[in-house]
């Protein structure tokens, strides 16, 4: 089961959403003082994340984001949300945060099971987020992407740490770790 409560979400935020105890996961691993998701959707992952942290999440998406507010609510917690551009730099220079939490759309077309091979491929393009986050708000960023994308892309926007992630022995997704939130150079986590 991806979620434990009922959430609100359309199909295709419903297809893209972290599975809940993956967002788990991250938010006990992240924990800290005020944390950004940029790209929030129906907020799942920030949900997790506003159980152990402050949490500004950000979407242009006006029905992601009252999807996200419902869904919030449903679990108990508070999360500042924004509707907005994440490539906005005035935007992101208002979010005072120590980590962010990059989630782009990786879908490469209306079929959300889909992924994209290329990072400047995802929505918005993951290398120019990253870039921006980085200038803009903090080192201390992570973010998910398919398998789909070779690692070789990630370890060329910086320094990180690759995450392989499989839940009940399936291998889900990856995590990229940069900063401060690098552990190891190569690491892999069964939920």
């Amino acid at each position: 089961m991806k979620f434990s409560k009922k959430i609100k979400a359309d199909i295709a935020s419903y297809e893209m959403a972290n599975y809940e105890a993956i967002a788990e996961y991250m938010a006990k691993r992240l924990k800290t003082r005020v944390i950004a998701e940029l790209c929030c959707g129906v907020g799942i992952t920030a949900i997790q994340l506003a159980k152990f942290s402050k949490v500004i999440a950000v979407d242009n998406n006006k029905e992601y984001i009252k999807n996200a507010k419902y869904n919030a609510k449903l679990y108990g917690v508070k999360i500042d949300f924004i509707v907005g551009d994440v490539l906005d730099k005035n935007i992101l220079k208002k979010i005072k945060a120590n980590i962010a939490v990059l989630d782009p759309d990786w879908s490469s077309s209306d079929d959300k099971s889909l992924h994209v091979a290329n990072i400047s491929e995802t929505q918005p393009p993951l290398d120019k987020l990253y870039n921006l986050t980085k200038k803009n708000i903090t080192n201390n960023v992570c973010f998910r992407f398919p398998k789909t994308i070779d690692t070789k892309q990630i370890k060329k926007l910086d320094n990180c740490e690759i995450q392989k992630v499989f839940l009940d022995n399936d291998f889900k997704f990856y995590i990229a770790y940069f900063g401060d939130l690098i552990r190891k150079k190569e690491t892999e986590v069964r939920l």
